[in-house]
């Protein structure tokens, strides 16, 4: 009974679409979980960054800084093996200093316990009042699966500026990455279906601070914007009344500043994020990585604890991310490679 209940919990939790015949703007709220070990560890403060696998979810200009082709994937057992939460993607450098990337994120709660209405007899209020108290009087028919897909074609391009500081100032470099997003979701609960298409928007800026002051002891920082579901997604449901869910446009904004520690074979991440979402959110991270083969990460997610590492050998790199949670410390880990 534990089990179901729970179950039900967090289906509630990631999809608060709700009551048939009603347009709601919480439609699609799987994708609010977040990928990337990485980015979780730095609180999802990853805007700015958004330079490796994952980064078409947090910022599709991120995506151009991707300098050789990578494929990476992330697999995780959340709230005790009750939700699996993976993604896949690819990256591939192309002329014009421009990247492509394909990824596919799913999140699914399997096996479900089916029950026929006459053995869920129990009000609202009662559901939420006396979980304790709820009684299912048969054995479950069947069981059902709830899966949320999302399917991501991004385009990115990388383009440098070069500013001029004044006579007697030499030009200052600014790499500018901007990409697009073109998604489309797919979820289905039981025997009904939902699907919708939606678009992304981002753009960063780098800076190299080591040029600004002539000194390579400076390292770099960066700015980035993203917009996501710009025109506010709409996912159409296959019911009779063609429920609608919509999600609501975001904006995101940050900074993230590196700073080259060579007394200790260093580097040092700063980064900071801000989000608009429902009441807005903010995100805090930092990192030091060791000789590029080692990082370990803290970060705070709008209040939430979050921790990982990442190893790096050869060509693999290896990430872990520890979210505290309400409904259960959640831990991920992901592998990319570097072709």
């Amino acid at each position: 009974m534990k089990r179901v209940l729970k179950i039900l919990l967090i289906i509630l939790s990631v999809n608060a679409s709700a009551q048939v015949g009603e347009e709601t703007k919480y439609g699609g709220a799987f994708l609010e979980l977040g990928i990337g070990p990485r980015a979780l560890a730095l609180g999802s403060a990853y805007v700015a960054q958004a330079d490796d696998g994952s980064g078409f979810y947090w910022n599709p200009a991120g995506t151009a800084f991707l300098p050789r082709p990578q494929i990476a994937v992330m697999y995780a057992d959340l709230f005790n093996s009750l939700e699996n939460h993976s993604y896949a993607s690819l990256s591939l450098p192309i002329f014009g200093n421009t990247v492509i990337s394909a990824s596919w994120i799913r999140l699914a709660v399997e096996d479900i316990p089916r029950y026929e209405d006459s053995n869920l007899n129990f009000t609202r209020d009662e559901r939420y009042n006396n979980p304790e108290g709820i009684g299912l009087t048969a054995n479950a028919l069947g069981s059902f699966n709830f899966t949320n897909n999302a399917y991501y074609i991004t385009f990115a391009k990388l383009s440098r500026w070069n500013v001029e500081m004044g006579w007697q100032y030499f030009d200052l470099p600014i790499d500018f990455g901007y990409g697009l997003n073109f998604k489309m979701i797919n979820m289905n609960l039981y025997d009904k279906s939902g699907s919708g298409i939606g678009l992304d928007a981002g753009v960063r800026l780098n800076m190299g601070l080591n040029n600004l002051f002539a000194d390579d002891n400076f390292g770099y920082f960066s700015l980035g914007l993203g917009v996501y579901d710009l025109f506010n997604t709409s996912i159409t449901w296959d019911t009779d009344s063609k429920q609608k869910d919509h999600i609501e446009r975001m904006w995101r904004f940050g900074f993230a500043f590196m700073q080259p520690m060579a007394f200790m074979s260093s580097q040092l991440f700063i980064l900071y994020d801000l989000d608009t979402k429902y009441d807005g959110g903010w995100h805090l991270g930092t990192e030091i990585l060791y000789q590029s083969l080692f990082a370990l990460r803290f970060g705070s997610n709008s209040g939430q604890f979050t921790a990982g590492a990442g190893i790096a050998y050869w060509k693999i790199k290896l990430d872990y991310a520890y979210q505290h949670h309400d409904l259960g410390n959640l831990h991920r880990v992901s592998v990319a490679f570097i072709l």
